[in-house]
């Protein structure tokens, strides 16, 4: 598993491959339409550990990391003492997958349309009884319930991403402190502490609003100790490849902790001093930029951001950007930043010349497109065009016009200047410097 993109059958010969005589691998029941939904177990020790991911199915990092833990447990090496003292102490209990519908289509709900973790109080989906049911039977004194955030979330009012975030979700609306929620509480702690010597200063707390409908909540009312993990966002990792290890890290860590009650030493007022979530990044920010409108000009800055879009069933994505905001952003960064003091946005234009066929857009040399300032090119014969377009330009068919306003949910499609001359184009929400002859552009747009 090396991309967050894959689904229920990229599982299947991963299961088979777990043959150690520690593991027990067995069905929890299936899913709406149907799928396997796999528990696995290691360890026959009396501290009972559930944890469970992809709840939400376009939320797949903590999946990568648990099948790492799966490796690392199923390995023989220099770290047996470590397995064999887990095998003693705990009974660990994971469902990789709790979502196989909605993974497949790489889509937060299940087959039908419902959040998972909204249903907690209902029980309505095959899904969620699942879940409850393994609680029931297996009391587990801590739970871990993994998930993905936006990438966008900041840690407090800070530049720094909110790469990790934790949580000991409440069990009421007044959040009291009991001794289940402190047990989590502690815990948190001594993850914090461990990921702030790799990451000091991504790591904060999600916010502790009482959902009653969620499972976390509820399963810290029923007496187990939930830890909520929530994967953010690291600058140049799409793929979350980096945060799968820091996922990793957390789970061995935490496994290690429960067995020896290393984190009992740890202190609940520690807890909170763990900063909370804030929202303060754009993909894209660029600062102090004069902008033109009826012969005025305005100083602003652009907050950019870009969705992924799947693309399926061959589950590759592409992006679609648009403006976030506009006006004084100071408050604000970017996983990109540029302060464009002195220079001046200005719409980008669309190539004369109408080509005849996609294909025959290969032959372009675009970098001295963005040069002179074209971001747009029209082709005549759309039929054969993608969903989306693998080249640094957006490419319309013939009689569509190009949107170059500079607006709010708008698209980010311009050139930058300075003192006339085209220093920067902006395609689809990825900012270009054509002087440097590569294109950091991952696609542009179809307008067909």
């Amino acid at each position: 598993l090396d991309k967050k993109r894959f689904s229920y059958y990229d599982l299947i010969p991963l299961f088979k491959k777990i043959h150690s005589s520690r593991f027990e691998v067995t069905s929890a029941g299936t899913s709406a339409d149907g799928k396997d939904i796999k528990l696995i177990r290691y360890g026959r020790g009396p501290l009972r550990v559930l944890a469970w991911s992809q709840m939400h199915g376009d939320e797949s990092t903590a999946t990568m990391a648990l099948f790492d833990l799966i490796n690392f447990l199923s390995s023989n090496d220099r770290n047996n003492s470590i397995r064999d003292f887990l095998n003693d102490k705990l009974s660990i209990y994971i469902v990789p997958m709790l979502n196989p519908d909605g993974a497949d289509q790489y889509k937060r709900r299940n087959a039908f349309e419902i959040d998972l973790n909204r249903d907690a109080l209902r029980l309505q989906t095959p899904e969620g009884k699942i879940l409850q049911s393994l609680r029931n039977s297996i009391e587990p004194s801590f739970g871990f319930n993994l998930h993905d955030q936006n990438s966008r979330y900041s840690v407090g009012k800070t530049f720094r991403s909110s790469t990790i975030s934790l949580l000991a979700p409440p069990f009421n609306a007044e959040r009291s402190i009991n001794n289940v929620r402190s047990e989590s509480m502690k815990l948190i702690v001594d993850i914090y502490k461990m990921l702030s010597r790799y990451i000091p200063g991504h790591i904060s707390r999600y916010d502790d609003s009482f959902e009653p409908r969620a499972f976390g909540d509820n399963f810290m009312k029923q007496g187990t100790s939930i830890v909520l993990i929530e994967s953010g966002g690291w600058k140049n990792d799409d793929e979350k490849q980096f945060i799968r290890k820091l996922n990793y890290l957390s789970l061995l860590h935490s496994l290690f902790s429960i067995a020896n009650s290393g984190y009992a030493g740890c202190d609940v007022a520690d807890y909170f001093f763990i900063p909370e979530n804030d929202k303060l990044i754009f993909d894209l920010l660029l600062k102090n930029l004069r902008v033109k409108y009826k012969n005025n000009e305005y100083l602003t800055d652009i907050g950019i951001n870009r969705d992924e879009i799947s693309v399926l069933p061959e589950g590759s994505c592409y992006y679609k950007a648009y403006i976030e905001d506009i006006g004084d952003l100071s408050i604000y960064y970017g996983y990109e930043e540029y302060d464009l003091d002195g220079y001046s946005l200005e719409p980008g234009m669309v190539f004369p010349e109408i080509i005849n066929d996609y294909a025959d857009l290969a032959s372009m040399d675009f970098e001295k497109l963005h040069k002179d300032g074209y971001i747009n090119v029209r082709v005549r014969n759309s039929s054969g065009f993608p969903e989306y377009s693998v080249y640094p330009v957006n490419i319309l068919a013939e009689g569509v016009s190009s949107d170059s306003s500079i607006r709010t949910e708008g698209p980010a499609n311009f050139v930058i200047k300075k003192n006339n001359n085209i220093e920067y184009t902006v395609v689809n929400g990825f900012i270009c410097d054509p002087k440097l002859r590569r294109s950091c552009i991952k696609n542009g747009l179809i307008l067909k």
